[in-house]
């Protein structure tokens, strides 16, 4: 049974206020909305330079507007910023994006800012991923784990108002020590609504289902064809594994009743790859199976 983590209201989610334009404040990119109003405003580097503060003060602007909404609790970052990041995904609709800062273990910070006429409300989600993660990786390790390891995490954002999140951890993201690192999986559903985690587990993972399910999440048509092949017997070698690697991510992340269905038809569709005429109808087969089934990762 999972009991829905929900958020203080006082503390998680708070409204800030508009303020004047700063100076010496850059928009970062790709951190505007679709319809181009709003965007994320950071000191650029000359700025902190002269002011080190200044990478703590991040704000959520109104751009067609030149007006500031309110400043971003827990920013961390300057443009250009070495060993540090941030990403910001949108909801199609402009209306409320998820603002993610990265330091060397993965996110430091994960928040939803909900636009709310000038200003915006900020909830703080990351808390319970990293508290997930932490908790999976101490149930494979013989000392305690402090930390959620060297995690990376990815959103699916849709119309619903229901922020899907997945993340994979690493206790050695430089593979090093292969044989004492453990792995860990997240799998929750954020809704924006209740402020509440509907669903939120973590479980520990092995070094094969740790790479399945990045393949899952990661990969794209673009990695295909930005791989050369020897031949179409590489490719279709390469499709094969690629193919094994997402089937595994879609195991671990459904429930098992909804992944009985899929591998009954996993195993029919094998029987009809295995039937085409060449290499090259295999590959294709494979090229829209690995689609198809990277949607029920999500």
């Amino acid at each position: 049974m999972i009991v829905p983590f929900v958020l203080s209201p006082n503390i998680a989610a708070s409204r800030t206020h508009a303020a004047d334009w700063p100076e010496n404040y850059v928009v970062r990119e790709n951190s505007e909305s679709p319809d181009g109003q709003y965007g994320i405003l950071v000191a650029s580097m000359d700025a902190w330079e002269k002011d080190e503060t200044l990478e703590e003060t991040n704000y959520l602007a109104n751009l067609k507007n030149h007006r500031l909404m309110g400043k971003i609790r827990g920013a961390d970052y300057f443009e250009g910023q070495n060993h540090r990041g941030l990403q910001v995904v949108w909801s199609p609709d402009s209306s409320w994006c998820v603002v993610e800062y990265d330091g060397r273990y993965g996110a430091d910070t994960i928040s939803v800012l909900e636009v709310k006429d000038s200003n915006f409300i900020q909830t703080e989600i990351g808390k319970k991923v990293d508290k997930e993660l932490a908790a999976a990786l101490n149930k494979k390790s013989h000392d305690k784990v402090e930390h959620r390891g060297d995690a990376t995490t990815y959103f699916r954002i849709g119309a619903d108002q229901k922020l899907p999140v997945r993340a994979v951890s690493t206790t050695d993201p430089k593979e090093l020590d292969l044989k004492n690192c453990h792995y860990a999986l997240f799998d929750g559903t954020f809704d924006l609504r209740s402020k509440k985690w509907l669903t939120a587990n973590a479980r520990a993972l092995d070094r094969e289902e740790y790479k399945g399910v990045e393949t899952g999440l990661t990969y794209s048509e673009t990695e295909l064809r930005d791989t050369s092949f020897k031949s179409p017997e590489k490719k279709a070698e390469w499709l094969d594994e690629r193919l094994n690697e997402v089937y595994t991510s879609v195991r671990l992340l459904l429930p098992p009743n909804s992944f009985a269905a899929v591998k009954k038809e996993q195993i029919e569709w094998l029987k009809k790859r295995d039937a085409a005429g060449s290499v090259e109808e295999k590959c294709k087969s494979m090229e829209a199976r690995i689609k198809a089934l990277q949607e029920l990762v999500w």
